[in-house]
């Protein structure tokens, strides 16, 4: 029987759907595969109300943030002082910790939090309770290493790492990408980590097409996630589609800034046959009908849509991180997608256009080399870190002084 009964969520949110989505996946796999758990989720994204919640999913919203650049974030409500909401928000997830007393804490991404607002999370845990754990959900590619080791140097991350947390899981495969070496990891920290694989959704069984497609449409679907710096690729999109027999289906993401939204939405209006919507919530079944994908290169899209062995083409974010650029180049030579980089001498659609072709023409390999089972692994590790105390870093230094940590 296992021991855990509480998981309590941290999603920072502040830009884009990615950390929602790889958190409402973890939570609909913890509901549905642990008995009797409970399952809070923190998170700080505008729109997370608006999916489909897991049942038996708590959702406490913390006060919103966006990022504005590397390591830059503002509030957004406007007039807002960054460190005011910061500390509020901190406020919120000591709250939830001291009166909940969660078994789990599973942090995504940032192991302390936007600008390190965690590090009075787990002072809270430390003060209050000696049962709750502390794991962190680390997607293995965050941005160039360099950049990583110099960031988690100045801020203490390193500390962080060996003295908070019982256990650090690595989201994708020990092979793909170098976590110890790349960031630096020492070994007090690399002995207790474990690598789950992919975390994210199951491949649908199923296809489903688009509303307001006409029937026996052949389409190229176009994907940006939220949506906050996706115009362009959907733009791009619409007007390829056509040059290459397919009719453009594109899903601008609900974080889309308003004229950029109405822009594309025209555009669309003006082919014949084109779907423009705000965003498919069955994305994959949709994607599953494609005769191809254009994406952005979020680790949930690649991971998500790669499966289904749909010819894709990843256009990724360099900026301000380039960690999406650098996974659709690992996937690349996989053999499983296209990739378009930014290039000064050709435009976008030119670039599209030919990458779509060559996708087309050349189907990506089978991607049953993926390790898909990110989940379960995910769920077998916590589910084994609440079951003894031994040699757990939070458990073991509960009643030294604070920890010497950079906020």
């Amino acid at each position: 029987m296992s021991g855990l009964r509480k998981v309590l969520l941290y999603s920072h949110d502040t830009y884009g759907l990615g950390h929602l989505r790889r958190n409402l996946a973890i939570a609909r796999h913890l509901l549905s595969s642990v008995p009797g758990v409970q399952v809070v989720l923190a998170s700080g994204s505008t729109v997370a109300d608006r999916f489909e919640l897991p049942e038996g999913l708590k959702l406490v919203e913390l006060p919103p943030v966006m990022k504005t650049g590397k390591e830059q974030y503002r509030s957004r409500e406007p007039g807002m002082d960054l460190s005011l909401v910061r500390r509020a928000r901190t406020a919120v997830l000591a709250d939830v910790v001291v009166r909940w007393q969660p078994d789990v804490l599973l942090v995504d991404h940032s192991p302390q939090g936007m600008k390190g607002e965690l590090l009075g999370v787990f002072e809270a845990i430390r003060s209050s309770s000696r049962r709750t754990k502390v794991v962190l959900g680390l997607r293995d590619i965050l941005d160039d290493p360099a950049h990583v080791r110099r960031i988690w140097s100045a801020d203490g991350v390193y500390e962080t790492l060996e003295q908070v947390y019982d256990k650090v899981l690595v989201y994708g495969e020990p092979g793909e990408f170098d976590v110890v070496a790349e960031y630096g990891l020492p070994p007090s920290v690399t002995e207790r980590m474990v690598h789950c694989g992919y975390v994210a959704s199951a491949p649908p069984s199923a296809p489903r097409r688009p509303e307001g497609l006409a029937e026996g449409a052949r389409y190229v679907l176009g994907t940006v996630g939220g949506g906050g710096d996706g115009a362009e690729v959907l733009i791009a999109t619409l007007r390829v589609a056509g040059r290459i027999g397919l009719v453009p289906v594109v899903a601008c993401g609900p974080l889309m800034p308003e004229p950029e939204r109405i822009a594309v939405q025209t555009l669309a209006a003006s082919i014949p046959g084109a779907v423009a919507v705000e965003y498919f919530e069955d994305l994959a079944r949709v994607a599953l009908g494609a005769e191809a994908i254009v994406t952005r290169g979020g680790y949930n899209s690649q991971c998500e849509l790669v499966p289904l062995g749909v010819p894709t083409v990843v256009v990724p974010r360099v900026w301000p991180r380039r960690e999406q650029l650098m996974r659709a180049r690992a996937f690349a030579a996989r053999g499983l997608v296209e990739v378009v980089e930014p290039d000064g001498e050709q435009s976008l659609e030119d670039q599209l256009e030919a990458a779509l072709e060559n996708a087309i023409a050349y189907p990506p390999r089978r991607s049953s080399t993926l390790d898909l089972g990110g989940l379960e692994k995910m769920r077998d590790a916590v589910v084994e870190v609440t079951g003894s105390d031994a040699d757990l870093p939070m458990a073991a230094r509960v009643q030294e002084p604070s920890l010497a940590m950079r906020a």
